[in-house]
Formats: structure tokens, sequence, C-alpha cells
């Protein structure tokens, strides 16, 4: 059979696209190749950390998961567990490489072994759970960085280059006391010729979860009743304190004339003392603690607390009762009396007076709350007190009653003066809290 022209082009064609087939001349599309990151290791079982050059290595140890960091080179003492655990955390996550920036060419970015800096976490054994190189800071939270055994440069989130140059004594641990707020049974400020002797009585009970309630502080000849809350304010903000700096011992911190001694007394019997020096600084004092022979520089607000006016303890609790526990409560206004008791079988809040109303459940309940932890801003300068025909009354379960009686609002309408009963002192209260509660009751 004799091809036509046609046909032989056509197969000439078929040809040419089977060659091609064959041959498979299109391009390839490359393949961006896989980077490498940091491998992933449980930070509570790091024991060891280094970081360092050729000449100087940091080494922070622990002897297991539940023992304290020691700085054990190159000087010894103990580690910030805080400091340590963020940057064990922040490289044992498993830190991807961002970038492949260059192969080779290391002193350009720091990484070549007389520059760089090698860090390493250790979990157990003689080698590393993870090691990385690190050089310069490429970014805020980067820096440029190889891996042991590559001459690769990476760019890695693994913190600037700050992170790693810290020198060995910011690594210290810098708190000073750390005691307990709830475990404190005693406490003495001794300042000048005046000495405060607080003591915590029994626990009233149990919380939700069975744990015992802190008991109230009383003040050894107080002037008047103390607030049990303000001396747990004061209590805890001394007993958690941080060095900004650790001095040596001879450091000049004014402690010939002390500003003030203050002494711990915990549950077990244990005792702590702080040394307040009276060196004068409006941002710093300066303590010594227990045996401790380093001077530690804190922030001026220790001090302070500690030279704390007597009468700014004074007790301004209005109420402090359970709301859980109170049976009945009655807002009086002149010749208005709205009374609400709590249904236990309606498991809800009923107006018993005057009949036929209803109340908000929300609102009542927010109401009974904040009359059950009222608490004043301030004392009145006098003792005048003019009622205005307006009070609160409670009554609880177990039959003890209070009664808030009020006053007209002071000038501009922010405070209002308030009298109840077992207290001769006129406080002054929030205008706008006694509003909310007022409103609860329809008012």
């Amino acid at each position: 059979m004799k091809l036509t022209p046609k046909s032989l082009v056509m197969l000439a064609a078929a040809a040419v696209l089977a060659l091609l087939v064959a041959l498979d001349l299109r391009p390839q599309t490359e393949v961006a190749p896989t980077l490498p990151s940091l491998p992933v290791v449980v930070v509570d079982d790091v024991t060891r950390v280094t970081i360092g050059d050729q000449i100087d290595k940091l080494t922070i140890e622990r002897t297991n998961k539940d023992a304290p960091w020691q700085i054990v080179a190159p000087l010894q003492y103990p580690a910030d567990a805080k400091i340590v655990k963020a940057f064990v955390k922040a490289l044992a996550s498993g830190v991807p490489m961002q970038t492949q920036v260059d192969k080779g060419n290391l002193e350009d970015y720091g990484v070549d072994d007389q520059h760089a800096l090698r860090a390493e976490l250790y979990t157990s054994g003689e080698e590393p759970a993870l090691a990385v190189i690190v050089g310069k800071t490429a970014g805020p939270e980067s820096a440029f960085v190889r891996l042991p055994g590559d001459d690769t440069v990476y760019r890695a989130e693994v913190g600037a280059r700050e992170r790693f140059e810290r020198k060995a004594g910011e690594w210290r641990d810098r708190t000073v006391l750390e005691v307990p707020v709830e475990e404190v049974v005693g406490f003495t400020i001794e300042r000048g010729a005046e000495t405060l002797r607080f003591t915590r009585g029994a626990s009233p009970g149990n919380d939700e979860k069975g744990a015992p309630l802190p008991g109230t502080w009383t003040l050894a000849d107080a002037p008047f009743p103390v607030d049990s809350d303000g001396v747990d304010v004061l209590v805890h903000g001394v007993g958690r304190v941080r060095a900004g700096e650790i001095n040596n011992p001879d450091y000049d911190g004014g402690f010939a004339s002390p500003a003030a001694i203050a002494t711990f007394t915990t549950k077990t019997g244990a005792t702590h003392r702080i040394v307040v020096g009276g060196r004068s600084d409006e941002r710093a004092c300066w303590l010594r603690v227990d045996d401790r022979p380093e001077v530690f520089k804190v922030s001026a607000k220790v001090k302070q607390t500690l030279l704390l006016p007597l009468t700014e303890l004074r007790d301004r609790s209005l109420a402090h009762f359970d709301r859980l526990a109170i049976d009945t409560v009655s807002w009086i206004e002149g010749s208005l009396t709205m009374t609400v008791r709590w249904d236990p079988s309606a498991i809800k809040w009923v107006v018993t007076q005057p009949a036929n109303v209803d109340v908000d459940q929300k609102e009542i309940i927010q109401a009974t709350g904040q009359l059950a932890s009222l608490r004043a801003v301030a004392f009145a300068p006098d003792a005048t007190f003019t009622p205005r025909g307006t009070a609160v009354k409670l009554r609880m379960r177990d039959g003890r009653e209070w009664e808030l009686t009020l006053a007209a609002a002071e000038r501009e309408g922010k405070l209002q003066r308030a009298r109840v009963s077992g207290r001769s002192e006129v406080f002054l209260v929030d205008a706008r809290l006694i509003a909310e509660i007022r409103s609860a009751f329809g008012r």
C-alpha cells in the first residue's frame, strides 16, 4: 500500500513524539531539600546543661529531675530553676532549621570553632541528647547555627546569641526567701524602738477541698482590730523575695543601723530572719537573710512594707461571712423594706417582703457575696455620722445577725459613710458598690 504525503507527515510526527516520551526530556521539578531539626528532648529528663567555647564552659547540673539545679563550673552556687527551665524548654521542643544560609564560610556567621558557642543538653550517659553550635544573632529570636559534624550554616529560632552568652553569675538563683504565707503562724517586725508581734489563730475549719482554712491574725497589745487580710498581704510581700543583685558579704547596705528586722515562724517551728539595711535609696534596699553571707539588693517595696505605719493595718473589713451561710437579707430604705430568704428546697432566693415580688437571682447572689466580704476604702477622719434611713440587715443560719447603716454620700458621690454592728468606727465605703447592691433589691 502506497502512503500519501499527508500520511507520511503524520507518521513522522508520531515517531518524534514517541522518541520524546522515551527520552522524557521534559524539565524536572526540583524538590526542596528537607531541613533538619533539633531533636525533641523531654524537659524534665534533662539533668545537665553546658554552654561554652573551646576555653570556657558553663556547667549546670542536678542529680535527678526533682533535685535543685546547681552551677558547678566555673562557679559553685545554686542555679535559678526558672531561668534554667526556660533555656532548656526553648531548645528541647524540636526547633526546626528555618533556612539553609550557606555551606562553609563558617567564620562569616560566627559558627566556626574559634567564635561559636556550643550548647548541650544531657539526660543520661556521657553523650548529649541535644547539641547545637550557635553563632551570630540573626534576628530578635534567632541565630546562625550549625549541627555538630556538619559545615552547613542554618538560621533557627533558638534565641539570639545573648541567650547563650550569659555570665555564670546571671544563672545564679536569685531567690532570697520563699515562705508560703499559709505556712506562717508567727511574724515579728522590729523597727527601732517599736516591735510588732503578729500571731495567726487556729484554723476555723476546712475549705471545699478539705484543706484547713488559715486562721486570722492578731497583734499583741493592738490599739485596734487588725486587718487579717492586710497582714496576709504584708507577710506574702516579704516572704517571697527575689534579688536584683547579689553582693559580697562586705557590701555596705547600712546594716550597722538596720531599718527593720522581720522574723517568720512556720507551722513546723522553723524560723527565717530578714535584716533590712538602713542605706537610703528610693528604688532599692539591701537585705541579709538567715545565716547566708551574701547581701541582696531587692525592690524598695520590701523596706516600705516593713515600715508601713501601724494605722494602715487597722481592720477595714465590715463583714467576713460565708455567703452560703446567709439565711435572710433585708434592704431597708425609709419606710420601704425588701427581704429575701434562701429557700434550700427551691434552691433560690425568694422575696418574703413585700408580697408578689421577685428578684433577679444572679444579681441577688452577687449582692450577698459583696455584703459577705464588704470592706471599707478608708476610715472617716472624724466621728460624724448622720443616718439617712438606709440599712442592710443579715441573719445567718446559726442565728447571728449583722447590720450595716448608711449615711449620705460624701462629696462627688464616690464615698459613703457607714457603720456596722459591733464596731464603733465610722467607715468610708465605695458608693458605687453600695449602688450595685441596692439595685439587686429593686432600688
